[in-house]
């Protein structure tokens, strides 16, 4: 059996990844799967440039369910920049590669690396881009993943559009799959849920429940048995192109036997997803369903293709079966059945456009870029960051734009 190891970079990286694991004990009970555990331990390592973030874990409830010595802080403040974080962690980096590579040791093989942070603060963008190079050379036969929080409208930091954009540069250079959520999409769904304790405890929880979602597939025997690299084959037409939104259905708050054609309907709808976008600016490329209960695959492709055609939902012509779907016989506690759809969708090329029109507006006033060019970073490699952006935009567009070639 091959196992997965998680490394969450930054404040927002551990607070997610704590309620991951969470989410997973809790679904899993004392059935922990050897993929993501090893004798009840996460295999995770928690790294941060600040001892704050980290001490909060160690005094949480759940403190014994981590390995202590996996456990890495700085004991300078908060990476506020990518450049403090990617030039400025040299002696914190050297211990989290031994870590990394003593967790390597106790695995019998490496299905995936996963990296959890955001791209939005210094240590994420930063530190996290360092890793993304290490993981990919050393880790270069299994597949590399990132969970990222993308920034929403009300970033409290004005720098962040220089730390988003060099942070996925790198992603998109040496990473296979992203999954990528903002706040703005998760403060909807929590609204739609009728939860109104609105803080990023109760979103963490909401992410950690989509991506739990996503695992629960590798832990049970199901029809079409999901792991990483199907993943990947199934809804990755293009290497460049490898940025994902989950949704799910039901809004479990409201309704707990749904039908199937319930959650076909909701599983498309804008209040159901993770990631603030638009899905009527685009065509979706592919997508993988898990369905999580009482069905059988044939009704399923039944109710979601109806629901497609009536309402008009729009996948690219050129790949003949662009929707895979996986059934698995273990229930959700929430409902019965529950839908959880991995998207890979061109709208996502609109929201890297608007992103870098941020950096641009920045750029063009040299705003605040003395912060980063102090620290070490070359001038070139915004430049370069911005033409990476670019690239992929352009490859969102021209499948936008691309027909369906085949004969008739």
């Amino acid at each position: 059996m091959k196992q997965i190891i998680t490394i969450q970079v930054g404040q927002s990286g551990n607070q997610i990844g704590n309620a991951i694991w969470n989410q997973m004990i809790d679904d899993c009970g004392e059935n922990l799967d050897q993929k993501f555990f090893r004798k009840g331990i996460p295999r995770a390592i928690l790294v941060d440039s600040e001892e704050n973030t980290l001490d909060k874990i160690r005094g949480d409830k759940n403190s014994s369910y981590y390995d202590p010595n996996n456990f890495v802080s700085g004991k300078s403040s908060k990476c506020l920049t990518f450049a403090s974080g990617y030039y400025g962690s040299n002696d914190l980096f050297d211990e989290i590669v031994e870590k990394v590579r003593k967790e390597q040791e106790q695995c019998d093989g490496i299905q995936a690396v996963q990296l959890v942070h955001s791209i939005t603060g210094g240590t994420g963008s930063g530190i996290g881009a360092k890793l993304v190079y290490y993981t990919s050379d050393h880790f270069f036969d299994c597949s590399k993943i990132n969970i990222s929080i993308y920034p929403s409208k009300y970033e409290n930091s004005v720098i962040y559009p220089y730390n988003c954009l060099l942070g996925l540069m790198h992603l998109n250079y040496n990473y296979n799959m992203g999954f990528y959520f903002d706040n703005d999409a998760l403060q909807q769904m929590t609204e739609n849920m009728f939860i109104y304790d609105q803080n990023y405890e109760t979103y963490n929880q909401l992410l950690a429940f989509a991506m739990d979602g996503i695992y629960k597939s590798f832990r049970h025997n199901c029809y079409s048995n999901t792991n990483f690299y199907k993943i990947q084959t199934n809804i990755t037409p293009f290497p460049k192109l490898h940025c994902y939104t989950v949704s799910l259905a039901p809004l479990f708050s409201y309704i707990n036997s749904p039908t199937l054609l319930q959650m076909s309907k909701e599983i498309y709808s804008k209040r159901n997803q993770t990631f603030s976008m638009s899905m009527s600016q685009g065509l979706f490329l592919a997508q993988q369903i898990m369905i999580y209960g009482d069905a059988d695959i044939f009704s399923v492709q039944q109710e979601f293709k109806q629901t497609i055609s009536s309402d008009d939902i729009q996948f690219v012509k050129w790949i003949a079966d662009p929707i895979t779907y996986s059934i698995c016989p273990a229930k959700q506690k929430q409902c019965n059945p529950m839908a959880f759809s991995i998207n890979h969708h061109t709208a996502m090329g609109n929201k890297l456009n608007l992103l870098k029109q941020q950096y641009r507006t920045l750029f063009q006033k040299r705003a605040f870029l003395h912060l980063f060019l102090q620290e070490g970073l070359d001038e070139m490699e915004l430049q370069e960051a911005e033409s990476a952006c670019g690239d992929v935009i352009s490859e969102y567009c021209c499948c936008n734009d691309q027909t369906d070639t085949t004969d008739e």
